[in-house]
């Protein structure tokens, strides 16, 4: 369904900061930008769930908006059924953006607090104009009833919800234009765990429903992996390793992926514990991205980025010693 090619995208400051400000960013850094994704290849496939996990600061969440068309790479390719979206005329956007909508990490920020539910949730069929206003409000009370909410509360402000309630009006503003790809950002990550079950299955139960094709983005690979039928693992603004969830009890995983399971809440050993920061996105270091954290890290590591290589069944590793 979408397919991402050698992607790269890098933030600048912005030509509005002060001289000051300008003059520390330089400083502090060899490069004039942030480098947030870097060559990376990637390909969602129509009717699965694939997990995108990592650190923060990984590239995560900026490769989501990448797909979503929010960001422009500057350079590579997004293709969407075949055809790159950053060539798409007004007419073509706007059915893409039908068809790809995104659930953002901080429902806080992402809902207007100007707004009440109802009008949160009409907005996009408004813009598209869809239906007439009484058509808009059975579709709103329906999205109400599909997320788990009651249409008496379309009344109320952001500010009035609880942290779960407004993930579920989030969810269901992402649906209300009939979305064949949903890339949720963090849609559990602020949530108490009772709440966090809550959400992922009404993820997992809508997913069935509508035949959704879903990106879910994380830093807890355990949850990622009670969710997701392939695996994405990003590192300093790379994809590290890809492998379909039942191969997870494999031995042979990328260092990264081995450490980040070992953390996880539900791993049955804690045996290998990350030293060290994430990379610098401003001046990240020479070959692999992960070389200064890496316990099996050789000479060649960094002095030369490793390819990515398929390595066992549907899987690929971008490691010197894997593939």
């Amino acid at each position: 369904m979408l397919n991402l090619a050698q992607i790269h995208k890098t933030f600048h400051p912005s030509s509005s900061l002060s001289q000051e400000l300008m003059s520390f960013w330089r400083r502090k850094s060899r490069n004039t930008g942030v480098f947030a994704v870097r060559g990376l290849d990637l390909e969602v496939r129509e009717g699965e769930i694939l997990g995108l996990v990592g650190e923060s600061g990984s590239g995560k969440s900026t490769l989501g908006r990448i797909m979503g068309g929010l960001y422009q790479p500057d350079s590579g390719q997004v293709l969407f059924e075949g055809k790159d979206i950053t060539t798409f005329d007004r007419k073509e956007k706007q059915l893409f953006n039908f068809r790809v909508q995104l659930m953002f990490q901080d429902p806080s920020s992402s809902l207007n607090p100007r707004l009440n539910a109802r009008a949160a949730l009409s907005e996009g069929l408004i813009v598209h104009r869809m239906g007439s206003r009484a058509d808009r409000r059975r579709k709103v009370d329906q999205l109400f009833h599909e997320v788990g909410l009651t249409p008496d509360l379309a009344d109320r402000y952001p500010h009035q919800f609880s942290g779960g309630q407004r993930q579920r009006l989030c969810l269901a503003r992402a649906l209300s234009l009939d979305p064949d790809l949903l890339i949720a950002d963090e849609p559990a990550s602020a949530l108490d765990v009772s709440i966090q079950a809550q959400i992922i299955n009404l993820l997992l139960s809508l997913k069935e429903k509508r035949g959704l094709t879903m990106v879910l983005i994380s830093h807890d690979l355990s949850l990622v992996c009670l969710m997701a039928d392939r695996v994405a693992v990003m590192y300093g603004g790379l994809i590290m390793e890809e492998f379909p969830r039942d191969q997870l009890s494999r031995s042979d995983h990328h260092p990264y992926v081995k450490a980040l399971w070992a953390s996880a809440e539900y791993a049955s050993t804690n045996d290998l514990i990350l030293e060290g920061e994430p990379p610098d996105p401003q001046n990240p270091p020479s070959g692999c991205p992960f070389h200064p954290r890496c316990p099996e890290a050789q000479d060649i590591c960094s002095l030369k980025a490793p390819m990515t290589k398929p390595f066992g069944l549907d899987c690929r590793c971008a490691c010197h010693f894997r593939g």
